[in-house]
């Protein structure tokens, strides 16, 4: 009864219904051999079916995350500078601790486990900005804050304050090396973005050790996997995070920072 109660829930989100309802559309048009203009929403469906139906997604995303080896934290080795990049989370006005959790929240959790491992004696945090009412609040200052109010680490943070971009935070990071004398780093990042990072990092002159995480590909999770299920979103937001790793690298490459 749970599962009957679960899949009906399932198929009156929008998604499904709209899915259902295109895929319902187009058997009669086909029953009725109207075939006639069909190419276009046909394609659509069939699309929208590889990309919310099926792991295709994961598929792809799991082309860059298996790119870089995953990691133990007891086998990394020791290092001057342990580097997080942002993008886990979002500054906020009316949240008790004062910000949101995002999808690379993982980005921190892991960096503050090789902190807690005393994995480095130095903590960078990098991250964007969000404008409000003339003022821009800083995700790394954010999180900054709440760490040392919030844990007894033995680890310096520091901040990078506002950064644009990976290439910004890579640039950054490039200075601070040269102005501490830093030259083995722990680079934390999600594991479908560390490809593009490594690249920007290289291109500024810094060799860092990568710590992937935020493994996203179901391909890359536990459990079983299921290779044909009713539409989810899940699968536009992993495809969504394969393009712009893809886009963003072409766009690094032309612009010189990889």
């Amino acid at each position: 009864m749970t599962l009957i109660l679960k899949t009906l829930l399932h198929l009156v989100h929008p998604l499904c219904v709209i899915w259902l309802v295109l895929g319902l559309w187009l058997l009669r048009m086909l029953y009725n051999r109207r075939t006639l203009g069909l190419w276009f929403p046909g394609a659509a469906w069939l699309i929208l079916t590889l990309l919310t139906c099926t792991p295709f997604a994961s598929w792809l995303i799991a082309g860059l995350e298996n790119q870089v080896t995953s990691v133990k934290v007891a086998e990394l080795p020791q290092a001057e500078a342990i580097v997080c990049l942002g993008g886990g989370f979002v500054p906020s006005l009316v949240e008790p601790a004062g910000f949101q959790l995002q999808s690379g929240a993982d980005r921190l959790t892991t960096a503050l486990t090789l902190a807690v491992e005393g994995k480095a004696p130095l903590l960078i945090l990098g991250g964007g900005g969000y404008p409000h009412e003339g003022h821009v609040f800083s995700e790394a200052d954010t999180v900054s804050s709440y760490i040392r109010s919030h844990f007894s680490l033995k680890t310096e943070l520091l901040s990078m304050g506002v950064c644009k971009d990976t290439h910004d935070e890579a640039v950054k990071v490039a200075a601070l090396t040269k102005q501490r004398g830093l030259n083995r780093l722990l680079l934390v990042t999600s594991a479908n973005h560390m490809p593009r990072t490594m690249a920007a990092f290289r291109k500024v002159g810094i060799n860092v050790i990568p710590v992937p995480c935020n493994y996203i590909s179901s391909l890359n999770h536990l459990g079983e996997q299921r290779w044909l299920h009713l539409p989810s979103p899940r699968g536009l937001d992993v495809f969504g995070a394969w393009l712009h790793e893809i886009v963003g690298s072409w766009v690094y490459y032309f612009r010189g920072w990889v």
